[in-house]
């Protein structure tokens, strides 16, 4: 009988009359049974894991101080000093999300490859902070410097090149690499496509004149002969293996074949599938680059290295490019033929002195493996090296290769023979070598570690945190089970991600078939061992997507356990505790966004040719022929034959995403299928793109991929797909092609927007595409209303955070709504976007955003998860800044300042002769210095030691000149020094001309500068922020334990910049923001840790008033204190604490009586820059303090007769600040 015609209304009555009789049997069993596949189901409180591919994630500055590490997980580049014996982690610095490799320009620029954000990061080293950030393609993986004095920047992209699929201009099904001018890398890259998927890792010859790149899924000459095929000409070989008693036939499948160099074969070497395979495959494994052409080009390609090629090293006396990668035996049928043996791991050597690059022989690193053994023993998987990743070269030859699946580096002479083994952390993926300190540094990506291997001794003396890591326990002991080959295979080469790497898909199609297996029965189907070829699946998205592998025979994650034994080889299953950390963390791996698919989360719709948006519309219509204008919901609302009705796209719940997928399960009859399957979920689905089988006639072409879509990858194009005998109500191929259009750009659950960035600096931060990117960055954030077909609003597609130098510290904020951005200080108060734009300027970047729904939190104001946000945590580093003058006072730009002691770096002044060192240790020793051929400074140096807050030193460039005598200079420090922060112009105009109006008489000047000096302190921006602190302090705690004051200088800066952030006073609403920030300052004060301590959430309102009036001296009246204990009887919450708290610090008898105490203590703070009581105090004691106290109450407060300010802006201590 003739295969039956499967018309749409048939389906749509199949479909009905399947749901009446067998609900299990349709919707698939497991642990849910709905079609429902929500991304805002995702395990609550869970950081996304999207296991990014870290390829170069260690560099060192050219100078041999520093150490640079990508911390992947935490979207931070971490800074390690290495001046003493193990590394020392400076700086976490935010870059973008999924940084996955780091190439330092200079001693003072890094450039970070942020995978998921597709984009490069430009770190500036000495501010710690990203000045610049601009987009490069989907998922960038590698970066370096070359061409004429490095002045390229050669950046791989693996999803950066286009296909044309039907007319579709796809992105993300193939490479490129983009070739930017370092000198101005906001220009348009030069593009050269690499006709190879994912290429992955970069390396340069010495010169620079050469680049090599990798292509890391480039296949390995195996495609498939098609099930239609094998069953008209003959059927399958036999197996190699009997089958099982009893076992009935097997079905009919399709057949991996192999290239053999001049024909298609099958795994016995037979050749007659070749006739019906019309197209080769191009297998480019490297491609060379000309970097030093005035327009580079790719003047090279290698073939047939392997099937997963990853990093490289040059020699340059030899001209070897050694290689490491790994190759895959997928033309072997049957899971107990492979079992433990499918994949070797190598390293290849190429001679590229001649020309181009020619194999010079290839190293299998585990050649101790005895492959009869099938068992394998314990000494063969200790000695293994299994899953290579980064490969180093030494000067003398030596070889070093991290083994990612063995927790090892191993030690390779330079004919690629394995000398030696080092245990490392879990995981290596980078290495950085140091030969000065003969010191191989290893970035250990499972423990989040970085190890330091004495290359001498060949052993680990050192370990270190990478820096700090947001994944949860269970995901941090479940990745080791998708890479750990020695453990969990038998002989110690393979692992999980042999063929999920990073826990995607190879690319490949494996039978993995067992005729020596048994039938399954589940989901009213049974399932033959013998199922034939079938495509590696991604493990990403697997939460809630229902029953697993393509016919739906493993219920869950956890069934997944017996491939330990049954495929890799394992001696044992993971236990329960095992398999539960697994499946969290394999629970937690999502799809990144999809290329395709607009920022703003809709399809392309471009004026001609294949359109993904009206593509969706078909997809979800009764059938093709429909009126686009029509309302989705007249259309074909409920209706069982289009696309969705199995294909799930559309939510039917608020906040909901769908897969692509209904999880249901169909008789593989129905489509001409000799076995049942599940209906496939549809994310990804670009990056199988890449095959094109010619047309009858046409000739043998080179094609991308040698597989394609389905369950074994037959169909080269979704075209095709739907040209098939089901599929009857197209009217022609355009009506496919937006249907395939819109399944190239299908939504992965995470949008665009998440990972989108943008860097706002001086030089653009009014620029309209700056503007325009994070104004799309905030609607992102926001609730979407309903779109076409949808009758519930869109949830955010993003989190919004914005992180930088934000008044001179690393800052963070959070966008939540209204307009407004949340600081990581609650203590602070909300500021709009225009306020964080207006304090965007030299050194003062800011970097906004897109991250996951959920997680803008912990990226923005809570990284740990306490509560206690991160500016409101204890300080682990400082600023150091200060400014180089001359004479005059005036700024000096260009001169080089060096930071030496604990940690080194080096930074060079602005046009306002400012400098600044951030992320600089609290523990240690720190001396700036500014540095001058033939200039003297004054001071020579300023040293600092164990600083516990930002500290300034300014340099004058004259042996007897004080930069404090020039009275402009004289006022902006002032601003520094007691309003932390720049002067406004009108205000330094102001004050200035109040000194200089006195002309050459000195008289008048001194009296002025008194009264100007005073008049910090005593202005309302001061009173209202620093002295309203202090009383705050006073009325919480009262006096420190053994001293006269209330708060220490740390404390009280920290807590005044706060208070007067955004604030200058005679700006335009700078009494609301002044409001804003007390509102925030006290609601942030009563939630901190020591005054919980000191007043329990038990203590009644009347006893919580009592205790603050006590602290302050008992400034309240008793109708002030009735009326208080009234106010927090009726509102006796953190808001109720907050009020009743100011109140008393704002108290007018409080403020009266601590005046000149604040007054004379403020002294010290804003000019000598210490407590009362720190040396150069004689007696370390508060004899100072005291005493100008004394004088300014003898005096009634009177400062110009006491003479104390005077005596501050004349003391040595001053003026030593400044010069002479």
């Amino acid at each position: 009988m003739p295969p039956r015609r499967l018309h749409l209304k048939t389906l749509r009555l199949f479909t009905t009359a399947l749901v009446t009789l067998s609900l299990a049997s349709l919707w698939l069993a497991g642990d849910i049974l709905t079609p429902t596949a929500s991304a805002q189901a995702f395990p609550s409180n869970t950081v996304r894991t999207f296991e990014s591919p870290q390829v170069h994630p260690l560099a060192l500055t050219p100078d041999g101080t520093r150490l640079l590490a990508v911390n992947s997980p935490n979207a931070t580049l971490s800074v390690f000093q290495l001046t003493s014996g193990s590394p020392v982690l400076t700086a976490e610095i935010p870059v973008g999300l999924e940084p996955v490799s780091v190439a330092a320009r200079n001693d003072r620029e890094a450039w970070v490859v942020n995978w998921l954000s597709d984009s490069i990061s430009v770190v500036d080293l000495t501010t710690g902070n990203v000045t610049r950030t601009f987009d490069v393609g989907d998922e960038p993986t590698d970066i370096l410097f070359a061409g004429a004095n490095g002045g390229r920047a050669f950046v791989c992209v693996a999803g950066g090149g286009h296909l044309n699929i039907d007319g579709f201009n796809t992105t993300g099904a193939s490479g490129a690499m983009k070739v930017f001018d370092v000198s101005n890398p906001g220009a348009p890259p030069q593009v050269l496509e690499v006709f190879g998927k994912q290429p992955r890792a970069l390396a340069r010859d010495a010169a620079g004149a050469r680049v090599f790149v990798s292509v890391f899924e480039s296949g390995n000459q195996t495609t498939l002969v098609p099930e239609k095929v094998t069953r008209a000409d003959g059927g399958l070989p036999p197996p190699s293996l009997a089958l099982a008693a009893g076992l009935p036939a097997a079905p009919n499948t399709a057949l991996i074949v192999k290239w053999n160099g001049s024909a298609w074969a099958d795994e016995t070497g037979n050749t007659k599938w070749d006739q019906f395979v019309n197209y080769t495959l191009a297998d480019v494994d490297l491609v060379t680059i000309d970097a030093s052409a005035a327009t580079p080009t790719i003047s090279a390609q290698v073939r047939s290295l392997g099937t997963q090629i990853g990093n490289m090293t040059f020699a340059p006396v030899t001209g070897r490019l050694f290689v490491v990668n790994r190759d895959s035996g997928n033309v072997r049928r049957f899971e107990p033929n492979l079992r433990g043996q499918f994949q070797t791991n190598r390293v290849s050597a190429l001679d590229t002195a001649a020309g181009a690059p020619s194999l010079a022989f290839v190293k299998d690193l585990n050649p101790h493996v005895d492959l009869s053994n099938t068992a394998g023993t314990d000494a063969e998987r200790a000695q293994s090296l299994a899953l290579p990743s980064d490969i180093a070269r030494a000067s003398d030859g030596t070889l070093y290769v991290s083994a990612t699946g063995s927790a090892k580096v191993g030690v390779l002479d330079a004919q690629g023979n394995v000398t030696a083994r080092v245990a490392v952390g879990n995981g290596p993926t980078g290495l950085a070598l140091d030969e000065a300190r003969q010191t191989l540094y290893v970035l250990n990506r499972n423990d989040e570690t970085l190890s330091a291997v004495n290359t001498s001794a060949k052993t680990q003396v050192s370990v270190v945190p990478v820096g700090f890591n947001p994944e949860s326990q269970a995901v941090r002991e479940g990745r080791r089970f998708l890479y750990d080959a020695v453990n969990f295979s038998a002989h110690g080469t393979v692992s999980c991600a042999s063929c999920h790497p990073n826990g995607h898909r190879d690319g490949l199609a494996w039978d993995l078939g067992d005729p020596t297996g048994a039938l399954l029965g589940l989901n009213g189907f049974t399932h033959h061992p013998m199922k034939g070829p079938m495509m590696t699946q991604s493990l990403r998205g697997l939460f809630n997507a229902g029953p697993l592998h393509w016919r739906a025979d493993r219920r869950n994650v956890s069934e997944f356990n017996r491939a330990f034994p049954e495929l890799l080889g394992s001696k044992r299953l993971l236990t329960d505790a095992e398999l539960a950390s697994f499946v969290a963390f394999v629970n937690t791996l999502s799809y990144p966004p999809n290329p395709n698919e607009n920022y703003d989360r809709t399809f392309p719709s471009p004026a001609s040719g294949p359109n993904a948006d009206t593509g969706e519309k078909r997809y979800r219509s009764l059938n093709s022929n429909f009126d686009p204008s029509t309302p989705f919901q007249n259309i074909f609302l409920g209706n069982a034959s289009r696309c969705e009705a199995c294909h799930l796209q559309h939510p039917t719940t608020p906040n909901a995403f769908f897969i692509g997928s209904a999880k249901i399960l169909f008789d593989g009859s129905l489509f001409h299928e000799p076995q049942s399957f599940k209906v496939p979920q549809l994310r990804g689905a670009y990056q199988k793109a890449g095959m094109r089988k010619p047309a009858a006639g046409e000739p043998r072409a080179e094609q991308l991929a040698g597989f394609g879509f389905m369950h074994d990858g037959a169909f080269d194009s979704v075209v095709n797909f739907l040209k098939q005998p089901e599929f009857v109500g197209f009217r022609n191929d355009d009506e496919r092609r937006d249907i395939e259009a819109f399944l190239m750009s299908f939504d992965s659950t995470i949008a665009p927007s998440v990972g989108l960035q943008v860097t706002a600096n001086a030089s653009n931060r009014n620029a309209p595409e700056v503007l325009a990117r994070i104004n799309l960055l905030v609607q992102q954030a926001q609730v979407i209303p309903p779109t076409f077909g949808s009758s519930f609003p869109n949830p955010p597609s993003c989190d919004l955070v914005v992180r930088g130098l934000y008044g001179g510290e690393a800052r963070g904020f959070l966008e939540v709504g209204g307009g407004l951005f949340q600081p990581d200080s609650a203590a602070e108060a909300r500021v709009t976007l225009q306020q964080l734009l207006d304090a965007v300027g030299p050194g003062a970047e800011l970097t906004f955003t897109g991250v996951p729904v959920g997680e803008g939190r912990r990226f923005a104001l809570d990284r740990d998860g306490d509560a206690v946000l991160d500016n409101d945590e204890p300080r682990t580093s400082v600023q150091i800044a200060g400014r180089v003058v001359g004479a005059d006072g005036a700024g000096l730009a260009g001169v080089a300042v060096s930071l030496t002691g604990s940690q080194t770096a080096t930074a060079v002044t602005d046009a306002a002769g400012r400098y600044a060192f951030n992320f600089v240790s609290t523990e240690g020793t720190h001396t700036v210095t500014p540095l001058g051929a033939g200039v003297s400074f004054a001071p020579a140096s300023a040293t600092f030691v164990k600083p516990t807050w930002n500290r300034s030193a300014v340099f004058v460039t004259s042996p007897t000149a004080n930069a404090a005598d020039a009275s402009q200079f004289f006022v902006a420090q002032h601003y520094a020094d007691f309003l932390n922060r720049e002067p406004d112009a009108s205000g330094l105009a102001f004050w200035t001309n109040e000194i200089e109006q006195c002309g050459a008489d000195q008289q008048c000047r001194e009296v002025k500068r008194v009264n100007v000096s005073a008049a910090f302190f005593l202005s309302i921006e001061s009173q209202q922020t620093g002295f309203l602190a202090y009383r705050a302090a006073k009325a919480s705690f009262g006096d420190l334990a053994g001293r006269p004051v209330p708060v220490t200088f740390e404390g009280l800066l920290s807590d005044a910049q706060h208070l007067g952030r955004n604030v200058v006073v005679g700006r335009a609403g700078w009494e609301q923001q002044l409001e804003a920030n007390k509102a925030a300052f006290f609601n942030g004060f009563v939630q901190r840790p020591e005054f919980a301590a000191r007043y329990p959430a038990s203590l009644s309102p009347a006893d919580f008033v009592n205790a603050l009036n006590a602290n302050a001296g008992s400034p309240l009246t008793v109708a002030e204190r009735d009326a208080l204990v009234a106010q927090l009887s009726a509102n006796n919450n953190t808001q109720g604490r907050a009020a009743a708290l100011r109140s008393v610090a704002e108290n007018a008898e409080l403020a009266r009586r601590e005046l000149n105490r604040a007054f004379v203590l403020m002294e010290y703070f804003g000019y000598l820059r210490r407590n009362p009581d720190d040396a150069p105090e004689q007696a370390l004691n508060f004899d100072g303090y005291n005493f100008w106290l004394k004088k300014l109450d003898d005096f009634k407060g009177n400062y110009v007769e006491a003479e104390m300010v005077k005596a501050f802006i004349s003391s040595i201590e001053y003026r030593r600040r400044f010069g002479k």
